[in-house]
């Protein structure tokens, strides 16, 4: 998955949830539950983990114990509403996170198997007319103990400027000081916050041996944690972003290395919508600034701890780069040490 979100979603991502779990009393069982719903995911996952204490033990020895920290046997179950009234029920499938490309990061607790639990079923969006939400229903088959929560479907932000829903869509990122990126939108059904990353995409070969070009890629923040003006999907949001700084990005992330050239190629742009519950995890576990540093803990999983919510992902992919803007990377004084060139 990737860093992001944007710093964002880094925490609940699922090829690389936080491995770190909270302590409880001596082997009571308690789901820790990360997972988010997301409608324009060809799959959903779910991360359900154990937390335990053993007082008999070096904690630390158990962590790196599967058994310690997977469930044996659950049955994890999706009930879909449409308007208040139940339209299906969907059963997740258990996987192994390692056979389907969605590694568990490493760390001191076991990430053998990785056991995640997934859906390829097609999520809802909440639009005008429908309002869809989803109850997660877990089943511990061994003690019989039910794990609940829900979650309100967030809707898709249409975008207003630039214009990028158009066929063959094109942008020019000038890095001039007093140019601008304008970004008009208006905001999702239950969106609570906004994430915008934008994928820069380009070649990289060997001095004037385009034959053996790689394509590379570097990912921009361009903000993070922008509050809607509500979840009624009436809201707008117009930023406005220095160009320079798209600029400034790539020559901080993009090594100069002189025996090589490079040609830009594509932008994707990439809006993450989140919803009321995860915009409220967030917040709580903000790093404190003030003298108390204790903060509450947050959670929507009854009689568990984690978040299960929604986002929703509103990608623009392959936006062209015009000629001007493949001339600006060339000659610009931020990115000329990088060796745009112009095939």
């Amino acid at each position: 998955m990737r860093k992001l979100l944007i710093v964002l979603f880094s925490f609940i991502a699922i090829a690389g949830c936080d491995n770190e779990l909270h302590v409880t009393a001596t082997w009571k069982e308690v789901p820790v539950v990360y997972g988010l719903l997301d409608p324009e995911a060809e799959y959903n996952y779910l991360r359900i983990n154990r937390a335990y204490l053993n007082e008999q033990g070096d904690a630390l020895q158990y962590a790196g114990v599967s058994d310690s920290i997977n469930f044996e046997n659950l049955t994890v179950k999706l009930v879909e509403h449409k308007n208040g009234i139940e339209t299906n029920s969907i059963v997740m499938q258990k996987v192994n996170g390692d056979t389907i490309g969605l590694p568990k990061d490493e760390g001191i607790f076991s990430n053998s198997p990785n056991i995640l639990y997934r859906t390829g079923y097609k999520i809802q969006a909440t639009s005008l007319y429908d309002t869809y939400y989803y109850d997660l229903v877990i089943v511990n088959e061994v003690s019989g103990k039910i794990y609940h929560s829900n979650a309100i479907s967030v809707g898709p932000m249409f975008l207003v400027t630039p214009r990028l829903q158009r066929a063959s869509p094109t942008i020019t990122i000038s890095d001039e000081n007093e140019k601008f990126i304008y970004i008009d939108f208006q905001e999702g059904f239950n969106a609570a916050m906004y994430d915008l990353v934008i994928r820069f995409r380009y070649f990289e070969y060997p001095k004037g041996k385009p034959i053996l070009a790689k394509m590379d890629s570097v990912d921009w923040t361009v903000f993070t944690g922008r509050e809607t003006h509500g979840l009624d999907g009436r809201g707008e949001q117009i930023i406005t972003v220095k160009g320079s700084a798209f600029y400034e990005f790539l020559r901080a992330s993009i090594e100069a290395d002189s025996t090589v050239e490079r040609e830009g190629i594509d932008c994707d742009f990439s809006f993450y919508g989140s919803g009321e519950d995860l915009y409220t995890y967030v917040q709580v576990n903000k790093p404190s600034i003030g003298i108390v540093q204790k903060k509450p803990e947050y959670t929507n999983i009854e009689n568990g701890l984690g978040i299960f919510s929604f986002r929703h992902v509103n990608r623009f992919t392959h936006v062209g780069l015009t000629d001007e803007m493949k001339n600006r990377l060339m000659v610009s004084e931020r990115t000329e040490s990088l060796n745009f060139v112009i095939p």
